[in-house]
């Protein structure tokens, strides 16, 4: 019976790490229509998706000692009612500034519910069968992130954007019920601690400017003046947050946890593998709209294979990590992860649904198979503060991951881009050069050509729709060209026949001008198509190139698995002691 009621527990924590872990991604589609609505500038709307996960990453370790010491059930309900609130202000919002700040709200009860989602989850069950609420809330936060874009453009293409944050009202209230009825809150167990102002301040500082760095070093400059700050105060902060917390009686997060080297793989694991799963989730779909110019739910449901693999092989971590072993199990998961990329590598322009569902769907196989296991050994052997602090720091760097790998990968891509745009105009120069026109008609081709690849508007097409006037040649230009050979030629012919050949010379010329023209048109039509064609490959390699330097890179990666080895329990089963 209570088995039966830890599992339901279980369920209702995936209430709450369902809620914080799509909104990291349920909002990427309807973006576009959001920055029409509220009529917010790209740097806000960079804002509005970032503040979200900065934040989780700021908060989540202090706010998981403040449910440590207030309690852990009382803290869930107050996340859902915040999480609730700035769910209700977002789809409220009218403008830019006010839908940040609504976000906000909503990024400090994700930064509550994932946490004490995980511990409250994980203690409801023994120890025996720990590995099975690990496996359920293990395969929610992955499902979860992985499914958002789907949802969140199908909500906005029926419902409207707002829709995407309203949805996030009735599961709160259905949550703050179920606590209500199913979670102990008055009589709960409790830490008895002060708070670590110092520690809180210090991790808050090391975490906010060493993400923000990350987050705007593609704009500042990743060696800019302003980004050496972010990276000063980091580091600064960090070393001082390590001499406190070795100090303090009640330190933010017990560095005793750090000594356990399953713990310390499993975390530089979570960020790797949500790192790599974020750079398809978040480029892929932009392939998709950009360069084969796909709707964006018909690019959400070509990536959603990733999710469904993510929910078939992640539950069963556990049973094969016990067949294989944790080393096999996480480098054959990074192994699987190079693979998808070596094949996305592949894909193109022209490329069929199949070839872009196979790699997703490999991509869901290998971080399944790297998150069911990562998701048991973060957890399985701590209990009291250790415990949840160890879910508290898994929830930092999951954030992290997230960060970085939008940080990496669209660094990666807007560099790509720079140089691939400078590869499709020096080609055009070349081109340029095979038209039968004069210089200057050429020159002006290729500022044309310059222009369009700068402001990103190459097409299939370069203006074919003008015509000749692309070439400076318009109608009335051509009937002065008629005139004037016309004249040339009534010259050569004697005076009292000029009159008589005119028309005869006149339709000669005619004729002979438009097939010149006819034949320059056709020469601008296949220069037009070969530059398309050739911008076209040159910028979906922008993305692929992202996938191809990143195989070896995986493959490195996988290297991780082998901290797993031989596992020393130091640490495991510590528990509190002043609690009360």
């Amino acid at each position: 019976m209570e088995q039966s009621k830890g599992i339901k527990i279980v369920f209702l924590m995936c209430l709450g790490i369902f809620l914080c872990m799509i909104d990291t991604t349920i909002m990427n589609i309807a973006l576009p229509v959001i920055q029409a609505d509220v009529s917010a500038s790209l740097e806000k709307m960079s804002w509005i998706l970032n503040v979200y996960t900065m934040s989780i990453a700021v908060l989540a370790i202090p706010l998981g000692r403040v449910a440590d010491i207030f309690g852990k059930a009382k803290l869930y309900i107050i996340g859902l009612i915040i999480f609730g609130i700035g769910s209700a202000l977002c789809a409220l919002a009218n403008t830019g500034d006010f839908l940040i700040f609504s976000r906000f709200i909503q990024s400090i009860g994700a930064a509550i519910l994932f946490p004490t989602s995980m511990v409250i989850g994980v203690s409801a069950v023994p120890v025996a069968k720990r590995h099975v609420a690990l496996g359920i809330l293990g395969v929610t936060q992955g499902l979860s992130a992985a499914i958002g874009p789907v949802i969140g453009g199908v909500i906005t293409q029926n419902l409207g954007w707002r829709w995407v944050f309203l949805v996030n009202l009735p599961i709160c209230i259905i949550g703050i019920i179920l606590c209500f009825i199913m979670l102990i809150i008055k009589n709960e167990e409790r830490v008895v601690a002060k708070i670590d102002w110092t520690g809180l301040v210090l991790s808050s500082l090391a975490i906010f400017f060493f993400t923000l760095a990350l987050v705007k070093g593609n704009t500042w400059g990743w060696l800019s003046n302003f980004a050496w700050m972010c990276y000063i105060i980091s580091v600064i902060s960090f070393i001082l947050f390590i001499l406190v917390e070795r100090k303090v009686t009640s330190p933010m997060i017990n560095l005793q946890l750090f000594k356990d080297r399953t713990f310390v793989g499993a975390s530089i694991v979570v960020i790797l593998s949500n790192l790599f799963l974020i750079g398809v989730t978040v480029l892929l779909p932009t392939f998709l709209t950009k360069i084969q110019h796909r709707t964006e739910i018909e690019a959400a449901f070509l990536v959603t294979p990733i999710s469904a693999m993510i929910f078939l092989v992640s539950p069963f971590g556990s049973l094969i990590m016990k067949k294989l072993g944790k080393v096999r199990v996480i480098l054959v998961g990074f192994i699987v992860m190079s693979v998808a990329y070596y094949c996305l590598q592949m894909i193109g322009a022209d490329s069929t649904n199949k070839e872009i569902i196979i790699p997703c769907m490999i991509l869901g196989v290998g971080y399944g198979l790297v998150v069911g296991p990562i998701t048991i050994l973060t957890a399985s052997t701590f209990e009291g503060e250790l415990l949840t602090a160890s879910q508290s720091v898994v929830s930092m760097l999951r954030q992290i991951g997230i960060v970085l790998a939008v940080a990496i990968f669209v660094s990666g891509l807007t560099h790509n881009l720079s140089i691939n745009k400078e590869n499709v105009y020096h080609y055009a120069e070349e081109k340029v050069h095979e038209l039968h026109i004069d210089k200057a008609e050429q020159e002006q081709i290729l500022t044309v050509t310059k222009e369009k690849i700068q402001n990103k508007e190459l097409e299939s097409n370069i203006e074919k729709k003008q015509g000749t006037d692309l070439i400076g040649i318009s109608q009335q230009q051509k009937e002065s060209i008629i005139t004037e050979k016309v004249n040339d030629a009534l010259n050569e012919v004697p005076v009292q026949y000029r009159e008589i050949k005119r028309l005869e010379i006149t339709n000669q010329v005619t004729k002979a001008v438009e097939e010149k023209i006819e034949g320059i048109k056709k020469e601008m039509d296949t220069f037009s198509d070969d530059i398309s064609h050739y911008a076209e490959k040159e910028m979906a390699k922008s993305f692929t190139d992202l996938y191809k330097v990143s195989v070896p890179i995986i493959l490195l990666c996988s290297l991780v698995a082998f901290m797993f080895r031989n596992r020393k329990f130091k640490v495991g089963k510590r528990k509190s002691l002043n609690v009360k």
